[in-house]
């Protein structure tokens, strides 16, 4: 894709009208022309980012779009492959072409070096170059079944705990049975028959009561089933009724209008559902009611035939009850070990498939990185080191083990040595062991990192982190590749405008390249990387104050702009050979004719041209 044609209407370069041509386009004119107003816009255009996308750096952008277009529009012409375009965009951005905004790159006067000293920023720019796309599986399905094995795990401790009873009650019942028995010893057959209809009694109730618990935790759920499909139901019958004035669109609205039906189906089979529960729960209720009654007179009877032998009934009733209910308690416990192995099993699937993404990313930017370094003729190596950058990982845990006396040696040693999915499983197992082995760091102390992370929240947050690939563009010096952070700000510009030139795919946009960089490595490096990118018909447009660009670099097409104060224009636009634009040249970038030639005469007269 390039760019074949700008107008604008309204602002500071009101009635611009400026064709492009396919390869070197130069833009150039005095200081408050409006070169970089000219970029701006063509940026803004096209939807092309800016490195920096802070928040204060973002609304200071739109101050000055406003300030310098107002009510007006910037109207570009793009030519491709499957044909052109036409786009009008106006201040805030209505009429861009999202699709587009990565087939133009734009760099401001400031922005090379911001993208050399911002690790993100340069990662984001080999990303740009490769044409990857950064898409990850949805991490929040992965919060979503983390909170569930929360849950679960800690539902699972309670009933294991719950569980460690039984022992007790099984002696418990031993001891009252022998007591039923001594109590027993001498009584009739008539006492001995009461004693099996009271059994068979209690019997009825402790049954009668546990099918009234289950029948109440069944509505309990669907209560809840109730209230978040009502939820949905809503929602939906909301979007329905906006997608009803999409009138291109009908099939939105027939889908739409199906779901509701189909949400109002469920709710209906929820309300029967309930109802069922009702009715069971009456009928249960009275089951559980006529089993009471049936078994008091003969307990009473029992009581005054024995002494003692009806409080001990009741004893073993409620030993059996507890009993039964640890019997349940012990089949939910089951069904929860596989609930929560499900769990975990589904969130690694998700993992994996995000680990493998990650790695192919990598190659593919591991091999970008490798053709770019031999395209750049200078000592200027690119590197990507995978998954090195745990920056986001650090903070979280800086973030989240605030307030617990956690020393920072700690969370560096856990960020630099464990990966978030381990840190995760780790602390899921409470696994200490295992983290001190990795981390180096003492047991109790592992242990107490674990305890102070085993928070629902948290390990949601942990299971979303990721470490990301790390970029670094370094500067080979004889032996020693130094990395591009402890550049100065000059060398960081040289190294990384050649890397940017060596693109030779999408329009490349520069204002004012040649700031912080000597003539003798504007001319060997970015005047070479320029003439590249024209051969092989790749579209580059630069606003410039330095002759050596459009001169050297060939320029096809040379914008000159001017301006009386308050409107900027287009004094002359052609190609560098014509007439005109050399004048231009020689008089706003050589300081005019006479001092080029005073100038020449000199290098002739010292021996600096032969």
């Amino acid at each position: 894709m390039w760019i074949s044609r700008i107008r604008v209407t309204g602002g500071f370069l009101n009635g611009l009208d400026v064709s492009l041509d396919q390869g070197l386009n130069v833009v150039i004119g005095p200081r408050g022309a409006g070169k970089t107003t000219f970029l701006e816009l063509l940026r803004h255009a096209v939807g092309a980012q800016h490195a920096e996308q802070s928040v204060g750096a973002v609304r200071s952008r739109q101050a000055f779009l406003d300030a310098v277009l107002g009510t007006g529009e910037v109207i570009v012409d793009v030519e491709s492959d499957d044909g052109g375009r036409h786009l009008v965009v106006d201040a805030k951005g209505g009429g861009q072409r999202l699709d587009l905004s990565k087939s133009v790159l734009v760099l401001g006067q400031n922005e090379l070096e911001e993208i050399a000293s911002d690790a993100p920023s340069r990662l984001n720019l080999l990303d740009l170059r490769t044409g990857a796309v950064n898409e990850l599986p949805d991490f929040g399905e992965i919060e979503v079944l983390t909170g569930e094995a929360f849950d679960v795990r800690a539902e699972l401790d309670q009933r294991r705990e719950e569980a460690k009873k039984r022992d007790r009650l099984a002696a418990d019942r031993n001891l009252f049975l022998s007591q039923e028995t001594a109590l027993l010893g001498g009584s009739t057959a008539q006492l001995s028959e009461q004693r099996d209809l009271l059994r068979q009694a209690e019997e009825r109730v402790i049954s009668s009561g546990q099918d009234l618990e289950r029948i109440e935790a069944v509505r309990g759920e669907v209560n809840e089933l109730l209230v978040s499909h009502q939820r949905a139901l809503d929602r939906l019958v909301v979007t329905s009724e906006r997608a009803a004035s999409l009138a291109q669109v009908p099939a939105v609205h027939d889908a739409l209008g199906e779901a509701v039906g189909l949400s109002e189906s469920v709710i209906a089979a929820l309300l029967a559902a309930r109802a069922n529960l009702d009715t069971a729960e009456a009928e249960t209720r009275e089951r559980n009611i006529s089993a009471r009654e049936a078994a008091a007179p003969i307990r009473e009877e029992l009581e005054e035939a024995e002494a003692g032998l009806g409080q001990i009934t009741a004893q073993l009733r409620n030993v059996d009850t507890a009993l039964r209910a640890l019997d349940e308690n012990d089949a939910a416990i089951r069904d929860l070990e596989s609930r929560y192995v499900g769990l975990l099993e589904r969130r690694g699937r998700i993992l994996d498939v995000v680990e493998q993404a990650e790695e192919a990313l990598y190659n593919t930017r591991a091999a970008v990185a490798r053709s770019t370094t031999a395209q750049i003729a200078n000592n200027v190596v690119v590197v990507v080191d995978h998954l090195a950058d745990a920056s986001d990982f650090r903070k979280f845990l800086q973030d989240s083990l605030r307030g617990s006396n956690t020393r920072v040696t700690m969370i560096d040693a856990v960020a630099d040595r464990v990966l978030p999915r381990q840190l995760l499983e780790m602390v899921e197992g409470g696994d200490a062991t295992g983290l001190a082995a990795v981390t180096g760091l003492a047991e109790d102390r592992a242990q107490r990192l674990i305890e102070n992370l085993n928070e629902r929240k948290l390990l949601q947050g942990l299971g979303s982190i990721r470490l990301t690939d790390s970029v670094d563009f370094r500067l080979r010096d004889g032996s020693v590749d130094k990395s591009v952070d402890a550049l100065s700000t000059g060398q960081k510009c040289a190294v990384t405008l050649p890397i940017i030139l060596s693109e030779q795919k999408r329009t490349l946009i520069l204002d004012q390249p040649e700031d912080h960089l000597d003539n003798a490595f504007l001319v060997a490096n970015v005047v070479s990387g320029l003439n590249a990118r024209r051969q092989v018909g790749a579209q580059t447009i630069v606003a410039t104050h330095n002759a050596n660009i459009p001169v050297l670099g060939s320029a096809n097409n040379v914008v000159v702009l001017g301006s009386d104060g308050k409107v900027g224009r287009v004094d002359v636009s052609g190609a560098i050979g014509s007439d005109v634009v050399v004048d231009k040249i020689t008089r706003l970038m050589e300081g005019g004719r006479e001092a080029f030639a005073h100038r020449s005469a000199f290098y002739t007269e010292h021996g600096g041209l032969g």
